[in-house]
């Protein structure tokens, strides 16, 4: 880890590395006002390449300035290393990130980590632990991370991961047995994956309890979810792909529309503005092949 002046166009700002929606001006206009007292931006050298990590707009605030070079933290790793340090970046220091933004960095995280209790990634990004829950199952059904069959959790020990069960909820008497449930028992530490003191199933008072999974939903006993179907993900129609899609470009619009872009535009180094270029005419190629099916 090395603290170096680093030419400004040298940096590159790929995609997959920014978490933020937009710009935002005014921090912008006071990291310019204040740039002699800005620490380091985060570089990560990736295959020869200098990836922006953290400092968004202190490198639009360089840029905007004139500034030819940058002071910049520079760690040597690999994409998958940078990635994971880009979604708990702003966590403790910067403009704090928005609802939308906050999600991605959990996206983000899950996708390089899944395998990870979601108590686990809810403490290391501090949200709540139902967010990351909610987001993994929409990513699970979008069959953008597995399933898993195991979860680490914050203690670094490795847990069962078990599916709900459609009967869950149902009287055990539709499962085996003809007893009712007794409560659920969650074990101390919070992270034990299921109470595995009960009996057989012949009498109601040895049946197994049900207990709470390592990233708090509930799970039946391991007999029912043996003898319960597969549970199939659902993937995305084309037209909430279309959507989604849609959505993206119109925010890339909005930027190009947004305050202040226009003067940044005009200082861009020639490379970074003809990548920029490149992917717009790329796109509205695709577009017009598009419409013509």
């Amino acid at each position: 880890m090395k603290i170096r002046e680093l030419p400004v166009d040298d940096l590159v700002l790929d995609p997959r590395m920014n978490l933020r929606d937009r710009l935002d001006q005014d921090t912008v206009e006071r990291y310019m006002e204040a740039w002699d007292r800005l620490p380091p931006v985060t570089v990560y050298e990736v295959d020869g390449e200098l990836l922006l990590a953290d400092g968004i707009h202190r490198h639009a605030a360089a840029v905007t300035l004139g500034k030819p070079r940058i002071k910049a933290e520079v760690i040597e790793g690999t994409l998958e290393e940078a990635l994971d340090f880009v979604s708990g970046a702003n966590l403790h220091h910067g403009l704090p990130l928005t609802r939308s933004e906050r999600r991605r960095a959990i996206e983000l995280k899950l996708r390089l980590h899944h395998e990870r209790s979601d108590r686990h990634l809810a403490e290391e990004l501090y949200v709540g632990r139902e967010l990351v829950a909610k987001i993994r199952k929409q990513l699970i059904e979008s069959a953008q991370i597995p399933v898993g069959e195991i979860r680490v959790g914050s203690d670094g020990k490795k847990y069962p991961s078990l599916p709900k069960d459609p009967n869950e909820r149902k009287p055990i008497s539709n499962l085996a047995g003809g007893a009712e449930p007794e409560s659920g028992v969650r074990a101390k530490g919070g992270d034990a994956p299921w109470d595995e003191s009960g009996g057989g199933a012949s009498q109601g008072r040895d049946m197994p309890r049900k207990v709470t999974a390592p990233w708090d939903e509930e799970t039946p006993d391991a007999k029912a979810l043996a003898n319960a179907p597969p549970i199939a993900p659902a993937a995305p129609t084309i037209d909430e792909m279309l959507q989604v899609m849609a959505r993206q470009v119109i925010e890339v619009v909005n930027w190009t529309n947004a305050e202040g872009f226009l003067e940044s535009y005009k200082v861009a180094s020639a490379n970074t503005r003809g990548l920029f270029q490149s992917a717009v005419i790329k796109l509205a190629a695709r577009a017009d092949q598009l419409r013509k099916v």
